[in-house]
């Protein structure tokens, strides 16, 4: 039965799904339940969304819409909104099918895409079809049709020719898995100052303790549109924005929701979803970041050869140019941790300030240098000095600011101006020694009890890398929190055996 409600917009704040709130005679009418899907129109939009029963928070009549609707499709409060309940999808046989282990065609991968990016299925649905990458995952065939349906589930971006760069768009991508994401606010700035067009879209945190786009909105705006994303990149030749502010394979920022109650991420849908994000951008050529090593999300070299051989292959099967750096990692990528502390330290780079973390710089040039000669940008062997270049001049800090700008940052702010919480606590070394590996994997239980990504002041400062040597009673890190029981729960996992290994 479908009939029409007045819209209520409620101030709730944004939600990462697309809820709605029935009063519990319209849900009783309509015949759905807390939980269930409908379908509500209003013009020529049609979306799916769950439901959210309640006795008093809006009328009989009356449809409680979520910032995340009202905002995003422009609703009017006491609009006219048409609810009914959607007819049952035929990609929930397809998911059934591949549970119990058979292959899927690309019409049902498509469909499968289509309707978890129009929100049509259910979280516990979408759950169910995530577990298939675990068991029994899938074929060549199923990977690339079910690449090219999540890409196609949204819009594809085109920046060929829009500063006479031609067909050249370059990106780099990282699998994640190491604490700090200081990379590529401080890579992007180098690559488009020296010459090369660079979208860069990036996530929240799923299994980290922030994701790249949670601590560049430190200090820009990262939730564009696509008409403004254009509008930076024709400007400054780049943008680094978050991805999921755009319809960019929203099937796969869907999926990226449930992985992150879930905390799991799987090897092949890592793989769908990178390449997936990079078709929808028209990106040309990109460079993927491969660390591991143990307490890292890929801990077995055999993995990353693996990987290293899929990206390549499906990247071609668009073609893309993809190259690979493999790094064997036993630390964080560099000393920070936390929203305001990563990128306090890319600014510290970009600013070129004494007390910098050289291990990060040395690895974003080396990056930057690959991608210049992956390019043509700089002869072989030339690239990583080009880079250094641009970063010594300040040319990189100067265009790191103009892109800020034109996303709509209202200031240039010093790395000085950036601070963590005011509550910290040291864990002092119980003895004489060097540091050999530091875990990932702890620090990331460690970011996440003291409130990161969320509270972006909370972190953790590395007083000891490995290779450096250290006394007994000297700080190994220092943590940072907002208030005594974050302070308190942080604390909790400061077991020195866990998180490092000394000589």
């Amino acid at each position: 039965m479908s009939f029409y409600l007045r819209s209520k917009n409620l101030d709730l704040g944004e939600d990462n799904d697309f809820n709605v709130i029935l009063n519990r005679k319209d849900a009783e009418r309509l015949g759905v339940r807390e939980g269930e899907v409908i379908l509500i129109g209003f013009g020529e939009i049609e979306l799916y969304a769950d439901v959210m029963e309640t006795d008093s928070k809006v009328l009989e009549g009356e449809i409680g819409l979520f910032e995340e609707i009202w905002k995003q499709y422009d609703i009017d409060n006491g609009g006219s909104v048409f609810v009914d309940i959607p007819e049952p999808s035929k990609s929930l046989d397809a998911i059934s099918k591949k549970l119990l282990g058979k292959s899927l065609s690309e019409e049902e991968l498509h469909l499968i895409m289509e309707d978890i990016g129009s929100r049509k299925l259910r979280e516990t649905e979408i759950a169910f079809f995530i577990s298939t990458f675990f068991n029994p995952g899938f074929n060549d065939d199923e990977i690339y049709w079910m690449t090219k349906g999540m890409a196609e589930s949204g819009d594809i971006l085109s920046f060929k020719g829009i500063r006479g760069n031609g067909e050249l768009v370059a990106d780099k991508h990282s699998i994640g898995g190491v604490a700090g994401k200081a990379i590529t606010p401080t890579l992007v700035p180098i690559l488009v100052e020296g010459g090369l067009i660079v979208p860069n879209t990036s996530t929240r945190a799923i299994t980290s303790p922030a994701g790249t786009s949670d601590i560049l909105e430190v200090v820009m705006p990262v939730a564009l549109s696509k008409e403004k994303v254009l509008e930076v990149v024709r400007q400054t030749g780049g943008c680094m924005f978050w991805g999921g502010s755009l319809q960019l394979s929203p099937a796969d920022d869907v999926i990226i929701n449930v992985e992150r109650s879930l905390r799991i991420q799987e090897f092949q849908k890592v793989l769908v979803s990178i390449v997936a994000k990079k078709v929808s951008m028209g990106i040309s050529h990109i460079l993927i970041d491969l660390p591991y090593g143990k307490g890292s999300k890929i801990e077995r070299p055999e993995d990353v050869v693996m990987l290293d051989k899929e990206f390549k292959k499906l990247f071609a099967k668009f073609g893309i140019k993809c190259e690979t750096i493999k790094r064997n990692i036993n630390k964080p990528d560099g000393r920070s941790v936390g929203p305001n502390m990563e990128i306090r330290e890319s600014l510290k780079i970009l600013e070129q300030k004494e007390d910098r973390c050289t291990e990060l710089e040395d690895i974003v040039l080396t990056m930057a240098g690959k991608l210049f000669e992956m390019t043509d940008v700089s002869e072989k062997g030339q690239g990583k000095k080009f880079a250094r270049e641009i970063l010594e001049t300040g040319r990189a800090l100067e265009k790191f600011w103009t892109i800020a700008e034109a996303q709509g940052a209202v200031k240039r702010i010093d790395s000085s101006e950036i601070v963590g919480a005011e509550l910290q606590k040291d864990l002092l070394s119980d003895r004489d020694g060097e540091v050999k590996m530091i875990n990932n994997i702890e620090l990331v239980n460690i970011a996440r009890a003291l409130g990161n990504p969320k509270i972006k002041e909370a972190g953790i400062y590395i007083n000891k890398m490995p290779g450096e040597k250290v006394k007994k009673g000297e700080k190994l890190l220092t943590i940072y929190a907002t208030t005594d029981s974050r302070l308190q729960k942080g604390s909790g996992f400061l077991n020195i055996d866990k998180i490092f290994k000394f000589s």
